[in-house]
């Protein structure tokens, strides 16, 4: 058997397949590197746009807002509650027009405050009737303290007694609509870019979460490539040229004289720098894999609340009042 042509045919065809798999493989690492680098960009750009929307939404004036809105809500409530005092709290939040940004609780704490108050108002009111009633009835005894003089001795006459009817919260106080409007016009205006922001971050983070640019079975690849060179080119090539006549064995003395001889040394030459290659591509394609500290960075803002702690109030109060609707409606 000419055993010249048989380790040159294999290593020819084992170097073919070396070429073809190794170039394939190089040049999807350096196609993956090019997107891992836009991608590092994008990461850059998204936390860089999602720092200038907090940084509005730290501009917008929701303590004003909520301030004066909370003000004439709870007036509102008290001309509600003039004309049915057993109103209870969440009866009366649904009628009012609190501001999303108030919790829901908070706000129903307000109402109840300012019916205890009216309760406790109307406890000191009857308390001062019924003295004023036991005083009068006392000076009517006495001799000739009765009637007007015994009115007017109970400060009757006193004219800071019988004041206008009061007018109106409304009326006293008018709502500033114009400048509540205008500033609800920007929270809104920012909570739709807000959201959008937020979509494009959770959809960017679903491709870059798994790191699919570093890619296991490129390395496993690049593995049987250099398995496939060291076994199937390197191999066959240390028995050329091969003396007649002679047979093949596997045998292992006399293996550093092969590797110091001239061929040998090319050989080694050959696949320490091959194999330098091919360790540098995966080495290459094992770093392309993002920060967990950036991807964590970025995720934060994918939450509302890291925006604004005023609209993860709307959000939550929103969703509370989602589950409201859908008890209401099995209800």
């Amino acid at each position: 058997m000419d055993w010249n042509w048989f380790f040159s045919s294999i290593a020819q065809s084992a170097a073919a397949i070396v070429g073809i798999f190794g170039a394939f493989i190089i040049t999807k690492v350096l196609s993956n590197q090019a997107k891992f680098g836009e991608k590092s960009i994008r990461f850059r750009s998204l936390r860089t746009d999602a720092i200038k929307l907090v940084d509005s939404a730290h501009h917008l004036s929701f303590a004003w807002y909520i301030r004066l809105n909370r003000k004439y809500e709870l007036e509102k409530a008290e001309e509600f509650l003039e004309k049915d005092d057993d109103l209870t709290p969440d009866a009366l939040y649904a009628k009012l027009n609190f501001p999303p940004f108030i919790p829901r609780a908070d706000a129903i704490k307000d109402i109840q405050d300012l019916k205890d108050r009216r309760a406790h108002a109307a406890v000191k009111e009857r308390q001062r009737l019924a003295d004023a009633a036991r005083n009068q009835a006392e000076l009517q005894k006495i001799p000739g303290m009765s009637g007007l003089k015994a009115f007017m001795a109970m400060d009757g006459g006193n004219s800071a007694r019988f004041v206008d009817p009061i007018l109106p919260a409304a009326l006293l106080h008018p709502r500033p609509y114009a400048e509540l409007r205008k500033e609800r016009d920007a929270i809104d205006a920012l909570a739709v870019e807000i959201r959008h922001h937020r979509r494009t971050i959770v959809d960017f983070l679903a491709t870059t979460s798994s790191n699919p640019e570093s890619s296991m079975a490129i390395t496993w690849a690049l593995a049987m490539v250099a398995g496939l060179f060291l076994i199937g080119v390197i191999y066959p090539l240390s028995f050329l040229p091969t003396p007649t006549p002679w047979a093949p064995a596997l045998e292992f003395h006399g293996f550093w004289a092969r590797v110091f001889s001239l061929r040998g040394m090319l050989l080694t030459a050959i696949s320490v720098i091959f194999l330098a290659a091919l360790t540098m591509f995966a080495v290459m394609n094992r770093r392309l894999r993002y920060p967990l500290n950036e991807v964590k960075a970025l995720a934060d803002f994918a939450h509302i609340g890291t925006y604004s702690r005023y609209y993860a109030i709307a959000e939550k109060n929103e969703e509370i009042a989602q589950e409201q609707a859908a008890r209401d409606r099995r209800g």
